[in-house]
């Protein structure tokens, strides 16, 4: 079982939280786009063996894919209109 607790691992960590924060809110909804790209970060993750030099040197396809889940959310998450 993998433990994400090295530093190295500190951005793979607040993109999991951040992913879970909007899955599990009331207040923001995720698009089918912001959990299609999520999925597609962790099995790029998966695949490379949770390499956490994604973000340091080389452009990885992991590289691309966390970028392209972290910037999506600012479109891809709405809020959610409180039901009185």
């Amino acid at each position: 079982m993998l433990t994400l607790t090295r530093s190295g691992h500190r951005p793979t960590i607040r993109v999991l939280n951040r992913h879970a924060q909007i899955a599990a809110s009331k207040h923001e909804a995720g698009s089918d786009k912001f959990y299609k790209l999520f999925a597609e970060f962790v099995r790029l993750f998966i695949a490379s063996e949770y390499d956490p030099g994604y973000l340091v040197g080389n452009v990885t396809d992991v590289t691309r894919a966390y970028w392209a889940f972290l910037n999506c959310i600012k479109d891809e998450v709405t809020p959610v209109a409180e039901k009185v």
